[in-house]
């Protein structure tokens, strides 16, 4: 009897513990939206003519094999110093592995604050020829609807925010701006290729001219509307790092033969098995602290049993990591992922193939390197038939950027200026851009798109009918004019 009441009051004291500190996350109450802005239907038109003409070049990265447009891009550079003119007054210009183009804006007195970056691109994929059909309108026209929807490829990806933040920086030149501190702006031609000539490149002319940026913004991460199971507000998430990622092939060689009398294996089977092999023994989901800091900053907007479970992680984080990790999208900030995504094998239906091939795609989460990922790989497939290769060499992950760092606290505040006080998280890149390459060269590297993406906006990403709203692109001006504002002077 005794146990029992002890039991119980034990119990009590738990509930008790687990409930106060629930309420303690005090809850946000009703759903926050968007503040509505004040945008000259004039200026939104003006703005949008500029970006539908930027997309009117079509810089696209095809391949490592086939050389960029030359005229496409150096048509691009040519409208850039047409359209801002004040821009190219007060910057320095210089053209890197002749497509990338280095902006500085350099301080209009001497300072002791260490510059900035905002990065962009103006490369685009390309658009497969069997997708042409599906659009709207053709890729490259640069077509404003009567809706004021502007569809092309890169009004997202990312002529968007290049044009965004070259009318922010003319707006500011026009108006005598002057930075306090030196401001670049890093637009690179190849992101799409992986930065090879572009960002590698410009983030090596920053190191020989012993440059450490205090932060850099790149593309990465955005608000989302619908997207953050059991949110109703709109959330900001600012991305502190980013994804690796390495491709591996599993093949197998073997003497062939017909297939009426097969032995217990053929090169097929063997590569298939390495495949599966890996696909089938998953890395485990990690709540590691940059999760949590997620989930710590979008816990007032959760339901009350939500946040107690946040609150209480001490308790329930193992319970918690089972429940996040059973949705594939949020297990990929949680994990290394692996998918077998290639199998190539065989010529003729009766006869046993000589070679067979399983190709799986890692994208590696910051607790991992390309080196144990392989390993790893080696030890689960342990069948010295099989030959690992990897392809490309891969990238490694990022280093993870500190949530309490200037050009964290600079972003954040820049968009509760700009949108209001929506919740802001802190998140990881599970795709890669330029901002990676920065990494050396700058304290804090962020990524951030002052947009708001819906679930059918992702798939317009790379996809068909890319568009976006003038609107849109108008308020991305001023949230790039208030930024520079904040973190360069007034």
């Amino acid at each position: 009897m005794r146990i029992l009441k002890l039991l119980g009051l034990t119990l009590l004291v738990l509930i008790t513990v687990m409930v106060t500190r629930t309420f303690v996350m005090l809850p946000a109450g009703e759903a926050r939206t968007l503040r509505s802005a004040e945008i000259d239907p004039v200026e939104a038109r003006r703005i949008g003519e500029n970006l539908a003409a930027a997309i009117r070049f079509p810089t696209i990265s095809h391949s490592f094999e086939e050389a960029p447009d030359d005229e496409a891009f150096k048509g691009f550079h040519a409208f850039l110093e047409t359209t801002y003119p004040n821009v190219h007054r007060v910057m320095e210009k210089e053209v890197v592995s002749d497509y990338s183009l280095m902006y500085r804006w350099p301080a209009g007195v001497e300072s002791s604050k260490k510059p900035i970056a905002l990065l962009a691109h103006m490369d685009v994929v390309p658009i497969p020829e069997y997708g042409l059909k599906d659009w709207k309108y053709p890729p490259f026209d640069g077509v404003i609807d009567e809706d004021g929807v502007l569809w092309g490829r890169g009004a997202l990806d990312d002529k968007g925010i290049l044009i965004s933040l070259m009318e922010a920086a003319e707006r500011l030149a026009i108006a005598g701006f002057t930075p306090d501190r030196d401001i670049y702006f890093l637009f690179g031609h190849d992101e799409e290729l992986g930065g090879d000539l572009g960002a590698i490149k410009m983030a090596e002319r920053l190191a020989a001219k012993g440059v450490q940026l205090a932060w850099a913004m790149d593309e990465g991460s955005a608000m989302t509307d619908g997207i953050v199971p059991g949110i109703k507000s709109p959330v900001a998430l600012v991305s502190l790092g980013e994804k690796g990622s390495v491709t591996l092939r599993f093949s197998a060689e073997d003497e062939g033969g017909h297939s009426s009398a097969p032995k217990e294996f053929t090169a097929a089977s063997l590569a298939a098995k390495a495949g599966v092999a890996v696909m089938d023994n998953p890395y485990d989901p990690v709540l590691d602290e940059h999760l949590e800091e997620f989930l710590f900053a979008v816990a007032p907007e959760q339901p009350f049993i939500n946040r107690m479970m946040i609150a209480n992680l001490w308790l329930t984080r193992p319970l918690l990591e089972v429940e996040l990790s059973k949705s594939p999208t949020v297990a990929a900030f949680m994990r290394t992922t692996t998918a077998f995504t290639m199998m190539k094998s065989g010529t003729k239906t009766n006869i046993l193939p000589q070679y067979g091939e399983a190709v799986v795609n890692y994208r590696i989460h910051p607790r991992d390197t390309v080196e144990s990922v392989t390993e790893r790989a080696r030890s689960l497939v342990d069948d010295e038939r099989v030959t690992i290769t990897n392809l490309g060499g891969g990238r490694e992950a990022t280093s993870m950027s500190d949530a309490l760092g200037e050009g964290y606290k600079t972003i954040e505040a820049t968009i509760r200026d700009e949108f209001s006080d929506i919740p802001i998280a802190p998140t990881l890149t599970v795709q890669g851009t330029d901002a990676r390459h920065y990494d050396a060269v700058a304290d804090g590297v962020y990524r951030f798109m002052p947009f708001v993406f819906k679930p059918e906006d992702l798939k317009r990403i790379h996809g068909t009918n890319e568009a976006v709203p003038i609107t849109v692109i108008a308020r991305q001006v001023d949230f790039f004019e208030k930024l520079m504002r904040r973190s360069a002077g007034e």
